[in-house]
């Protein structure tokens, strides 16, 4: 079978997010998500029992009525959203011998999967990239790891590119940046901008992970585009988990503090994620949105994330070549 030494294989990878809103498919895809050595540090002694006799008996029915406020008539809108991103790329991709694949680190359709496609392609040459803007061994390396485990299994080993990270990229900045001046002058611009981030534990970081000082810098990086001082925004961390210190400050605690310190109205952003899924609509949007109303806020604006925009497209591209 001859190799096409001048096709390249682009595989576009995201977190996953279950097949469909039930019990069954939910437990299924936390599983395997927390069961990630990545994700989930603790001694398997410890956290097995915790998670096949607390977590999963208990969670999947939990989580069917917040992806029920979220959930799309196609279905998940994180696999919704990141289709649609395939098929632009697709659509508009005018370079011959670039092939795009879409898969989850957990879920479907998996890397393992993916990889097979364009094994049987024929293909010699990869470049994978995850959506994470910002490196954490807990997300990107994660891909990486399966990446490689998935060539083993397939025995394959084309040329590999693996893009890291992104979030100094200008396009990136600049299409964040344009997100939200297009969102103020629309709604106007609120008292404070939040950047909120999925946070960490504190030892991931004090281990070497440099996510915590990337998420400031992108921050700073878009906030510098804006022209906006250090009074005018905060960068804040959510999705705490389990005991334990994670990075801060909380979004949750900030949230409900900031009315009683005279900050009513804010926009909220969420960097972190290139796609919106069940953390940024249901999360951010409506959980923290609440908190934040009864806590004495008036205004709370979600801005969504760039998703399948042209911004989003043209991001995409540019880190490929």
């Amino acid at each position: 079978m001859q190799v096409n030494n001048n096709a390249k294989g682009v595989l576009i990878v995201n977190t996953g997010s279950p097949s469909l809103n039930t019990p069954k498919a939910i437990r299924t895809y936390l599983e395997e998500f927390l069961l990630d050595k990545r994700v989930i540090k603790i001694p398997r002694i410890i956290w097995l029992p915790i998670l096949y006799l607390i977590i999963l008996p208990l969670r999947p029915k939990r989580k069917v009525k917040d992806y029920n406020k979220i959930w799309m008539k196609e279905g998940s809108p994180l696999l919704v959203i990141s289709k649609r991103i395939l098929n632009k790329l697709k659509a508009q991709s005018k370079l011959k011998n670039i092939f795009f694949c879409m898969a989850m680190s957990y879920g479907k359709p998996s890397i393992k999967e993916q990889l097979a496609v364009f094994k049987k392609q024929n293909i010699n040459q990869l470049i994978i990239l995850p959506l994470f803007p910002q490196f954490s061994f807990s997300t990107t390396q994660s891909v990486i790891d399966r990446v490689h485990e998935s060539l083993i299994q397939l025995d394959w080993q084309p040329k590999l590119k693996i893009i890291n990270e992104y979030y100094e990229n200008d396009i990136f900045i600049n299409s964040l940046s344009k997100k939200i001046a297009n969102e103020w002058k629309v709604n106007g611009k609120k008292d404070l901008l939040v950047f909120t981030y999925h946070g960490l534990p504190k030892k991931y970081i004090n281990d070497g992970d440099t996510y915590y000082q990337a998420c400031l810098n992108t921050s700073k990086l878009v906030a510098n585009k804006l022209k906006l001082s250090k009074k005018d925004y905060i960068t804040s961390f959510h999705s705490k988990f389990g005991l334990g210190e994670w990075t801060k400050p909380y979004t949750e605690d900030l949230l409900k503090e900031m009315p009683k310190k005279g900050t009513t109205s804010i926009d909220i952003i969420s960097p972190t994620f290139s796609v919106d899924c069940l953390e940024t609509l249901e999360e951010i949007a409506i959980q923290f949105k609440n908190d934040f109303i009864e806590a004495g806020g008036k205004e709370f604006n979600y801005i969504p994330c760039l998703n399948d925009s042209d911004e989003q497209i043209s991001l995409i591209k540019k880190l490929i070549n």
